[in-house]
């Protein structure tokens, strides 16, 4: 469901590093699945991962991410007491930090909301429309009951930045799978490239001698090196003096 698997690709390590799934996310899990039965119009694809890698190199998924469309749909299906109300809307264009505020207050739904945009959370040039957004999804996952157990807009994908730590209790992550060709091919080609930087950094070195060099050694130019061509390389630059 969502997509889920037992390893994720890294882009720090760049390599497949195990998940984990918080306490969090098996809520909002749970939770889309009912909105899912409950809700013909929704579908699995309306819904993707929030993941975040933990400072123990694991990925842990840490809710679900609902689309913009999806919030549109559900506003569009819900009684109309429910829906919501462009007139509760009222802006204030100099918020704190220079931030642009929507604010949505609804007596009547018991509502209270805020949709904000500033140049820390929005990195697109429609901050009016990037506030707004946040403001109507807010309201209506907040009204369905979505946003009680972790589903998030996708309008707050650059408020989703963060890093966790392992939850206790989590049951062990599963065996870490072996990393594709190419990863592997990449990675080795990062730890080549960072020995013979340093060995050139700290012997005022010429880089370009320095490759075609390991070039000579190995017998093929640094292009068709494989992974293993590449670890070879390493060594080489670890060795000089």
């Amino acid at each position: 469901m969502f997509n889920e698997k037992t390893s994720e690709y890294s882009l720090k390590t760049r390599q497949q590093i195990p998940v984990v799934q918080s306490a969090k996310y098996l809520a909002s899990r749970a939770k889309a699945i009912k909105a899912i039965q409950e809700r013909p119009y929704l579908n699995e694809a309306d819904f993707w991962i929030l993941m975040n890698e933990t400072k123990t190199g694991k990925m842990m998924y840490t809710g679900l991410i609902i689309s913009h469309n999806a919030c549109l749909k559900i506003n569009d299906n819900m009684p109309e007491k429910d829906k919501f109300n462009p007139d509760c809307v009222s802006v204030d264009k100099t918020g704190y930090g220079n931030s642009l505020v929507f604010t949505y207050t609804n007596k009547q739904q018991g509502l209270y909301e805020v949709g904000e945009a500033s140049a820390q959370n929005c990195k697109n040039a429609y901050p009016y429309a990037m506030a707004y957004k946040r403001l109507f999804d807010r309201v209506v996952l907040k009204i369905c009951k979505l946003a009680f157990d972790g589903i998030y807009s996708d309008s707050e994908a650059d408020e989703f930045k963060e890093r966790y730590e392992d939850e206790p209790g989590q049951p062990p992550a599963p065996q870490q799978e072996k990393p594709t060709p190419a990863a592997a091919r990449l990675a080795a080609r990062a730890e080549c490239q960072r020995a013979v930087k340093s060995y050139c950094q700290k012997n005022n070195a010429d880089e370009a001698d320095a490759w075609k060099l390991i070039a000579e050694t190995i017998g093929k130019p640094s292009k068709d090196f494989t992974a293993e061509d590449w670890k070879q390389g390493q060594q080489i630059a670890e060795a000089w003096k």
